[in-house]
Parts: C-alpha cells; structure tokens; sequence
C-alpha cells in the first residue's frame, strides 16, 4: 500500500517507532531522519554508558548521513535514568548531538524523552506548556490507530519454537548434508524455491532435507540470496541489502517463517544457519535489535559460528540495511508527518 499516513502530533511519531523497530526500546537513543515533511531512516542505539559525548553523536551522525534526501532530524530518548541535580538525562549526549546534526545539515528538529510511566518533550521543562504526558496518549494516538488498520502490530521478538522431532533428526539432517557439488547445490535451491512458493508443501522430510543443505556454508548463501528473486547470484550486495528494485517482501516473510518451521525438527547444534537467516531477514527490515538476538542464538547454538559472527558485527557496528534508506525499497511502508 503505498498512501501515506498523516503525523500531526509528537504522540504519532513516537507511536510509530514501536511499528519500525518491531518492540518499544529502552534505555536507547532512537534518531530519525526527516525528509522535508516525510520520515526517512530509523535508528536505535543503546544509550551510552560513560562513552564520550562527542563521539557518540559523531557515531550517530555518521549512519545517518547514509540518507541523503535527510533536511533534519528527531530525537527521542527512552531511559529511566535519573539525575542528580534535576536536569535532563544525557543533557550533554544531546547537545553533542545537536551539535553534529546541525553541522551535517539535519539540524535538530525536536526532541522527547519517554520513560516506563510517561513521555514529555526534552527542552521545554514549562508544566503549563508541555505538561508530562501518559503512555497512554501514544497508543490511543491517531497514528497507532492508522498503523494498526494498515496491518502494522508490535509483535515484539519471537522466539525460536521448540525442537519437537525425535531421536533420528540429527542424523537424518547430517545424511542431508550435501557435498557441495554442482548438482548438489541446484538440488537444494529447488527444494527451496519450491517451499517459499508452496509452504505447505512442507513435509519432515523435506524439512530435514534443506536444514541439511543449510549446513553447507555456500548453498547456505545461495539459498538466502535466493530469498531475493531478482539477484540471487550477487551474494555480498544483497547480504548488505543494496538490490536495484524493492524485493517481494512477503516472500521475505515466508522465508522466514519456513526457517521457523525448520527448527522445530531441528535439534540444538544445527539451527544455527536458521537462526542466522531470521536474524539477517530481520536486519533487511530494519528491526537490529532483534536481528542481535538472534545472531546471538546462533552462537549459544554453535560457538564460533562465523556467519553470525559477521552479521552480529554489521549489527555491532550500527550498520543499516542499504534497502532500509529508500523508501521504496524497505520493509516500513512510507510516512508522512
């Protein structure tokens, strides 16, 4: 769908970021990019402990500047943080940030601050003109309302069902695993296309048949390119989520609950590839944190995973999905504010 929805008031905004990151943050910065009158990018990062205030907005700005239609930005500040002197939390985060938007050319346009009890604007201390609001006022606001009828629910993270196959999965998905020949790799991209097509063609075994092939690193690559139809063969640009049209996002969302379903006849020790291709899926869509979670799965399952030792790294280093900074290529349908 591609009509816009209207923000009229802070309560929107701070509604949406819940509907974009797919869980309402804590103790986090969440920085948002504005294009003229529309949203551009979202980004959340963990609120800093002890980090120099220069140079955590420098590292801010620098993922930001990734937008380039960006005219300004927003900020709010999730935190139950408290001071001592009754000043706003992260006061001199939030200058230095300030400050390097502003030099950037996305000057600071407004500010919130939302705790567990209340949300109220950051600047402005007046109780007459910005009185404390209640949580309340964000999700009965217009804009909750007009993400909840598009579709849009905060689902939050999901986690990995339970392994419910019995003693011989293990060793039927070892005798799946392929021996990386040609014939081999063509084997498995059809099984997989041909389960993205038709999830219901799922059957145990040949569930155990592609977790196998998943344990293979190449055909494991080949197989999440493959979830991107239109460049399968470009491994490294569509692991970054750089494609030259939007992809079928609703065959994203299939691949990953098939990758779901595989885990449920695959034991601890081999669902590490599954919870990689979650996890990557959900860094496309622009939802990091819940991407790190599941990177992290995938390394309490097989320690030293490098896959989801890189991944975890774009993650880590703040990265955004190149499709996640153009509107008509992400996951978030547009808005407007």
């Amino acid at each position: 769908m591609n009509e816009s929805i209207k923000f009229t008031a802070p309560a929107d905004i701070l509604a949406f970021i819940p509907h974009t990151l797919g869980q309402t943050p804590t103790e986090s910065f969440v920085a948002l990019t504005v294009q003229g009158n529309k949203l551009g990018a979202t980004l959340r990062v963990d609120a800093p402990f002890g980090q120099d205030p220069v140079g955590y907005a420098q590292t801010i700005v620098s993922y930001l500047t990734a937008d380039e239609a960006a005219t300004g930005s927003l900020l709010v500040i999730y935190t139950d943080e408290k001071t001592n002197d009754g000043d706003r939390p992260y006061a001199g985060y939030l200058e230095a940030l300030r400050t390097e938007l502003q030099t950037a050319g996305m000057p600071l346009q407004e500010a919130w601050l939302v705790t567990s009890e209340l949300w109220r604007n950051y600047h402005c201390a007046d109780p007459i003109c910005c009185p404390d609001q209640s949580l309340d006022a964000i999700t009965t606001s217009n804009g909750n309302a007009a993400l909840i009828y598009r579709g849009s629910v905060v689902t939050g993270f999901t986690a990995p069902a339970p392994f419910t196959g019995d003693e011989k999965a293990r060793e039927a998905i070892a005798a799946h695993k392929p021996d990386g020949w040609p014939e081999d790799l063509e084997a498995s991209r059809a099984a997989w296309a041909k389960v993205l097509d038709d999830p219901k063609s799922l059957t145990t075994e040949t569930a155990h048949q592609l977790a196998g092939a998943l344990q293979h690193p190449t055909i494991r690559d080949y197989m999440m390119g493959d979830i991107i139809t239109h460049a399968p063969d470009q491994f490294t640009s569509v692991m970054l989520g750089v494609f030259l049209t939007r992809p079928d996002w609703a065959r994203v969302d299939t691949a990953q609950e098939v990758a779901f379903e595989l885990m449920k006849t695959t034991p601890e020790g081999q669902r590490a590839p599954m919870l990689c291709l979650i996890g990557w899926l959900e860094w496309l869509k622009g939802k990091s944190s819940f991407a790190a979670r599941y990177f992290k799965l995938a390394l309490d399952d097989v320690t030293g995973y490098r896959l989801a030792e890189l991944l975890a790294e774009l993650v880590n280093r703040g990265l955004l999905a190149d499709c996640t900074r153009d509107p008509k290529k992400a996951y978030d349908r547009q808005l407007s504010r």
